[in-house]
């Protein structure tokens, strides 16, 4: 579009306001169910990922550096166990994790809700949540994340403080100021990948949106008008993409193009490379008897932009290094929870076999990361070409799958918690009450730490 005419960051910014408020007015028909069974879905599995994160040293940092119990501190602790083994949802239509800080957020306001406050009511503030924050992200486009932003860290703090707002049913007026405050909180950078920072970000995220929401009810006020365009300018070096088109039949992003549940513990940029090796490896399991091959992992442009560790010192880079997820796909078949501890970076068939990896971005135009491909290729099995999205609704992990990710989230947690309350998670009726569900879990974290 001609300069002349292209429509000025505050222009886009009044289009975007009037996106976001049609979110939060949604009425009670527009939560259809399939959407409410994703949120459901993401609601577990994002639990099941605090519950593995509660053990971790991230979330007792949080925990020794929380002043009380307040809301605030309680989002801080519970966002920074969800994100603490880097196993929780992510979209790609904003390179983020959604659930994570809209759920560490909802979560500690259950104490100061009506106890008859229901797992739907839930359920749609994460709706809304999650869709204020990837529709905000999709217009920034991966321009914000190439500036060096950690996306989950700054569209979280907008897309937590909306779905606060809608569960504690704040009037517009209140939840415009509300995310205008939100707006000069965002913060995260990539450049703390790899270390206990990273997940602090979902932390802190969620804990914003706690204070952004109750300044607002005490009274503070904030530029409502011009806080989105200051937001849009700052974070996407003022180089944010033309306003996607929504209107009232554009269907939930948890429906189209939904949520990745993620398989593995790891950025997931990692994830197609992950599934490819292991595709390679299983088509030809003697193969593994042999001397590590040569692995060729060709990324679309940009794809390797997180995977800032050639050579993992400690399990935590790992997740952000190529050569060692491949490596460890390669040599174990499997990429776990237990890929991830200091010792298995450091593992001598693991370290010969990141030799042999070859990690490079194929020339060309840019390419949507959420349907590039990755290629992966094998000296003398062959090579394929991984076109799907581990994870994704077109890749889906069962029931039966998300339980066993709760299970394993469970014994590296080491929580004492109610017996099958995953199924009932899955299960129970969404008029039952949030707080008999869910109370026991987030106490049993707190406690912990």
């Amino acid at each position: 579009m001609d300069a002349a005419v292209k429509p000025t960051t505050t222009q886009q910014a009044q289009k975007f306001a009037g996106i976001w408020e049609q979110i939060y007015l949604r009425d009670a028909s527009r939560f259809d169910a399939p959407a409410l069974e994703h949120a459901r879905r993401a609601l577990v599995d994002t639990l099941a990922c605090i519950i593995g994160g509660a053990s971790q040293q991230c979330t007792r940092a949080a925990a020794l550096a929380a002043s009380s119990h307040s809301a605030g501190d309680v989002a801080l602790v519970l966002g920074t166990a969800s994100h603490a083994l880097d196993f929780d949802d992510v979209c790609m239509l904003a390179t983020c994790h959604p659930s994570a800080p809209v759920i560490a957020a909802l979560l500690s306001q259950l104490p100061h809700c009506p106890e008859d406050t229901t797992l739907a009511q839930l359920l749609r503030a994460h709706l809304v949540g999650t869709e204020v924050m990837l529709r905000l992200g999709a217009w920034l486009g991966f321009g914000h994340y190439e500036l060096g932003f950690h996306a989950t860290g700054t569209l979280g703090t907008v897309g937590a403080t909306a779905a606060v707002a809608h569960l504690l049913a704040l009037p517009i007026d209140a939840a415009r100021t509300a995310i205008a405050i939100a707006a000069s909180s965002a913060s995260g950078l990539r450049a703390n990948f790899g270390t206990d920072t990273k997940p602090l970000h979902v932390g802190f995220a969620a804990s914003a949106a706690v204070r952004a929401v109750a300044l607002t009810r005490a009274g503070a006020t904030a530029n409502s008008t011009a806080a989105i365009a200051g937001f849009a300018r700052a974070y996407s070096g003022d180089a944010m993409l033309a306003l996607p088109h929504f209107d009232v039949d554009t269907p939930w992003a948890v429906n189209a193009p939904g949520l990745e549940i993620k398989r593995y513990p790891s950025c997931y940029l990692t994830h197609r490379m992950i599934a490819g090796v292991l595709k390679l490896r299983a088509s030809q399991p003697d193969a593994i008897i042999l001397p590590s091959p040569k692995i060729d992992i060709e990324f679309p442009p940009g794809g390797t932009i997180p995977l800032q560790y050639p050579q993992p010192a400690t399990g935590l880079q790992g997740k952000f290094s190529a050569p060692y997820c491949a490596a460890a796909a390669w040599v174990d078949g499997h990429v776990s929870l237990g890929s991830f501890t200091d010792d298995a970076v450091h593992r001598s068939d693991v370290l010969h076999a990141m030799q042999q990896v070859h990690v490079h971005e194929r020339q060309g135009a840019p390419e949507a990361l959420d349907t590039a491909p990755v290629r992966v290729s094998i000296e003398g099995i062959g090579s394929i070409l991984v076109d799907w999205a581990p994870g994704s609704l077109q890749d889906p992990p069962s029931n039966a799958e998300l339980l066993a990710k709760w299970q394993d989230c469970e014994r590296i947690g080491g929580l004492s918690l109610p017996p099958e309350l995953a199924e009932q998670l899955m299960q129970t009726d969404a008029a039952t009450p949030a707080h008999e569900l869910l109370m026991p879990l987030t106490d049993a974290v707190l406690q912990r730490n």
